[in-house]
This record gives structure tokens, C-alpha cells and sequence, in this order.
């Protein structure tokens, strides 16, 4: 008899660890749907890395080591150069989320941040070794994380946008329409952060350039 209620209890406790590995699985899938767009920001950005570090690594020049070379500057001159890089980017993926086929290509914005990124990372190793990796880490990685951030919520809204015009042309519904309010203020919010991280590049590339000179 206490063999029979044991095995009955043993069996309860295996259900109940398969419901509980369910549940995991289900909360791990809930997860990656919701936030697979950023996890795909990710991917395409870690790809551009690559392909950035291979093209320095074959296509280096006096040239081109010329134009990834720090240099000293203002503030100010650091600053309205980065915001006019990162808006531009920015502004690009946002004029794709109101594109029908904006979704499906809107990944080329972190290929080619990872791309460029990759280069000057690579002209840092190669060029000036510990140093080089010293500056990539206090003056590159920072600002390019945040950044990247950014993008990243950015073309999370842009995609969801894309993929609502799509649905809304395809309906055959007269009245079916979604409300652009939320998203422009997601986009608000999002170009202020664009412009707070070109300010923290000027200001940390211009407090640091003296410590670090390579």
C-alpha cells in the first residue's frame, strides 16, 4: 500500500515538473516573440562586426588609416558631427517604419553600424595594440552600446509600424485604422536619447583624449 501511494505521489511530482518545464518553455518563447527584434538588432549588428573587421583587415590603406585616426576637437564641433551621423541613422529607420516594406529590410541599420564599428575597432587593435584596446574600451564600446540601444527600440517600433500598414492595407475592412499617436511619441522620446548619446560622445571623447594618446 505505501509502495502504491509513493508511486502515485512520484508520478504527481513528474507532472508536475513537466508542467513546470512547459511553463519555461512558454515564458521562453513569450519572450523571444516579443522581443525578437531587438535580439535580431543584435544578430545583424554582430555580423556587421565581422564583416567591418575582415574588410580593415584586407582593404587597410595609408589612406584609410588617415580617416579612422582620433583627432582632438571642440565640443561642440564633436557633438553637432556625431548628432548629425546618429540622426541621420535614426531618421532612416524611422522613415522605413512607415514603409510597407520597411520590416523585412530595416536590419541594414545595425549590419551597418556593426560594419563601421568594426573597421575603427580594427584600426585601434592592429594599429596601437594595448593601447588601441584601452581606447576602444573607454571611448568606442560605451557610446557605441548606447547608441545601438537606441536603434535597437527604435526598430522595434519601426517593425511593429511596418507590419500594422501592412495589415491595415491588406484588410478588407473599410474602417480598420490604428492611432500614430503612440508611436510618434515613442519616436520623440527615442531622437531626444539620440541626442543625449552624441553629447556623451563629445563630451567623453574630449574629457578622455588627453589620458588615453595614442
Amino acid at each position: 500500500m505505501k509502495d502504491n501511494e509513493l508511486s502515485v505521489f512520484e508520478t504527481e511530482g513528474f507532472f508536475e515538473e513537466q508542467d513546470d518545464s512547459k511553463k519555461e518553455k512558454f515564458d521562453f518563447e513569450h519572450f523571444f516573440k516579443d522581443n525578437k527584434s531587438i535580439i535580431y538588432t543584435a544578430l545583424f549588428y554582430s555580423f556587421g562586426l565581422f564583416i567591418g573587421s575582415y574588410f580593415y583587415k584586407i582593404a587597410s590603406t595609408d589612406t584609410l588609416n588617415a580617416l579612422l585616426k582620433p583627432e582632438s576637437h571642440s565640443v561642440l564641433s564633436m557633438f553637432i558631427s556625431n548628432f548629425c551621423i546618429y540622426f541621420s541613422l535614426y531618421v532612416l529607420v524611422v522613415f522605413l517604419g512607415f514603409c510597407l516594406i520597411g520590416y523585412p529590410i530595416i536590419n541594414i541599420i545595425p549590419t551597418v553600424i556593426g560594419i563601421v564599428t568594426g573597421i575603427r575597432a580594427s584600426y585601434l587593435f592592429l594599429n596601437y595594440s594595448t593601447k588601441g584596446v584601452g581606447y576602444s574600451l573607454i571611448m568606442l564600446i560605451p557610446y557605441i552600446a548606447l547608441f545601438l540601444t537606441v536603434i535597437a527600440f527604435a526598430i522595434k517600433q519601426s517593425t511593429s509600424l511596418s507590419k500594422q500598414l501592412v495589415s491595415v492595407t491588406k484588410s478588407s475592412e473599410e474602417n480598420s485604422t490604428f492611432s500614430i499617436k503612440p508611436y510618434v511619441k515613442k519616436y520623440l522620446i527615442l531622437a531626444l536619447c539620440v541626442a543625449v548619446t552624441a553629447l556623451i560622445d563629445a563630451g567623453l571623447t574630449s574629457l578622455l583624449y588627453t589620458v588615453v594618446t595614442i
